[in-house]
C-alpha cells in the first residue's frame, strides 16, 4: 500500500507540474507558477519583504508539494485497499473526494483575491482534476476488479 500511495503521488505531482509548466510557457514565464507559490509558502516563515532566490523558491515549492502529494496518494492507496475489503466504502470515499474538490475549490478562489492573482481558480481546478483522473486511473489499475465490486454494491448485492 505504502508503494502504491507513494507512486500515485508522484504520479499526481508530476501532472500538475506539468500542466502548470504548460501554462507558464504560454504565458512566456517559465516555472513561474512554482517559483510564485515557493515564494508565498516561504512568506509565511520571513520577515516581510524577504524573498529566496527563484531557485530557492522553486525547489522549496516542488519538496512541498511532491511530498503533500505523496500524502495524498497514500491517503488514496489507504482508501482503495479499504474499498477492496468493503466496496461500499469506496462510495464514501468518492464521497469525500467531492467535498474535497469544492473545498479547495473555494479555498484557490480566496486565495486567487490576494497574492495568487495571476493563478486562476480554474487552473488549479483542472489541475486537480486531470490529476485526480490519473492517479484514480492508476489506482484502478493496481485493483483490477475493484470497479466490479463497487459496481455491485451500489447495486444492492452483498458485500
Amino acid at each position: 500500500m505504502f508503494r502504491e500511495g507513494v507512486n500515485a503521488g508522484l504520479i499526481g505531482a508530476l501532472t500538475i507540474a506539468l500542466w502548470f509548466l504548460i501554462l507558464d510557457v504560454i504565458r512566456g514565464d517559465l516555472l513561474g507558477t512554482p517559483v510564485m507559490l515557493g515564494n508565498s509558502l516561504i512568506s509565511i516563515f520571513l520577515q516581510p519583504g524577504e524573498l529566496p532566490s527563484r531557485a530557492g523558491a522553486f525547489l522549496l515549492y516542488t519538496v512541498f508539494h511532491v511530498a503533500a502529494f505523496a500524502g495524498v496518494g497514500l491517503l488514496f492507496a489507504w482508501g482503495m485497499n479499504a474499498a477492496e475489503r468493503t466496496p461500499s466504502a469506496f462510495i464514501g470515499f468518492a464521497g469525500l473526494f467531492i467535498v474535497f474538490e469544492i473545498g479547495w475549490l473555494g479555498w484557490t478562489a480566496v486565495l486567487a483575491e490576494g497574492r495568487f492573482g495571476e493563478l486562476s481558480w480554474l487552473q488549479v481546478f483542472l489541475a486537480n482534476l486531470i490529476a485526480a483522473g490519473v492517479m484514480g486511473y492508476y489506482l484502478f489499475r493496481q485493483h483490477p476488479g475493484l470497479a466490479g465490486r463497487v459496481e455491485l454494491a451500489i447495486a444492492g448485492s452483498p458485500e
